[in-house]
């Protein structure tokens, strides 16, 4: 975990001071009620990761709220998730510029305390966020639209009073592409001479679920990386029932899902209608393999200047 400096903050909107040590910084409405929301944006980024934050409210009561800003590009578009937030105790919302939509809230906000510590959680997997505080998961959500921001920023309601966050650190893991595909050749070779490399070109980590499952129930395996996954890439050649399988649990937590088939392969009805990449198993089919898939990957993951 990298811990926050709050130096390099960029206050837009609302009274922000940074406290001694720059490891914490104050948002004080106190001077002029209800003025403005308060929105700060951080000069750090997390997109897959975990973001630990302490955060103080000085009046928790129905008009206060104070969030930690995520996955944002500028103040034009991010999640928010935290304490407050109308009458939820913990919530997350998804903002533009001052405004803030609720997507899920847990908990009533007469239970907050005022002038209490409290250590908030963020764990960011593909779609899915697992909110806790204190140690106690209060929000589990799975349907996180593609977003291209990564930034960070904090959001306080202008009815806070005095709101401090800090200490904050991060952890920014790389990506995950789930592979699902038959594990036999020439499938191996296409995996180990063209996706994989690829995928790594574009800096995530490749998951094929014969690499990555262990003891346990093999399902449970199948959808916790699924989930975790950012992308999914599938090779449909085969008419393989574990290959379908993982594409409808892609489609189930609506993954971009990637297909290929070697050129010739005619597709089940329920997967005609979506984009297929098809290939010769050739020296020039697969450059063109890599060429295609490159491209595709760079579209879906919104990738500019990850091109080769």
């Amino acid at each position: 975990m990298s811990e926050i400096n709050f130096t390099r903050m960029l206050p837009l909107f609302g009274d922000w001071s940074t406290l001694a040590g720059a490891k914490s910084v104050r948002f004080n409405n106190n001077p002029i009620p209800d003025a403005c929301h308060g929105l700060a944006l951080l000069p750090s980024s997390v997109d897959d990761g975990v973001i630990e934050c302490d955060i103080n409210l000085s009046e928790a009561q129905n008009s206060s709220g104070a969030f930690i800003i995520f996955r944002a590009t500028g103040q034009s578009s991010y999640y928010a998730a935290g304490l407050g937030g109308w009458e939820g105790a913990y919530t997350l919302a998804e903002g533009r510029n001052l405004s803030l939509t609720r997507l899920f809230s847990a908990g009533n906000i007469s239970n907050l305390v005022s002038d209490r510590i409290y250590r908030l959680r963020m764990t960011l997997e593909g779609q899915r966020i697992v909110l806790s505080i204190d140690g106690v998961g209060v929000i589990d959500y799975d349907r996180l639209r593609a977003n291209e921001g990564t930034g960070l920023g904090l959001f306080a309601f202008r009815g806070s009073g005095e709101v401090t966050f800090g200490p904050m650190s991060i952890d920014d893991r790389r990506h995950n592409a789930f592979i699902a595909m038959q594990f036999s050749d020439p499938y191996n070779e296409v995996y180990r001479d063209a996706i994989r490399p690829l995928v790594e070109e574009i800096g995530y980590d490749p998951l094929r679920i014969d690499e990555v499952s262990g003891p346990g129930i093999i399902l449970n395996d199948i959808w916790s990386s699924i989930r975790e996954s950012s992308i999914v890439i599938a090779e449909v050649s085969e008419a393989n029932p574990n290959v379908y399988y993982e594409i409808g649990v892609a489609h189930a937590l609506r993954k971009p899902t990637v297909l290929l088939a070697q050129r010739g392969t005619k597709l089940p009805f329920d997967l005609g209608p979506h984009r297929c990449i098809f290939y010769d198993t050739s020296i020039h089919g697969r450059a063109r393999l890599l060429d295609s898939l490159r491209g595709s990957l760079t579209s879906l993951l919104s990738l500019p200047g990850k091109r080769a």
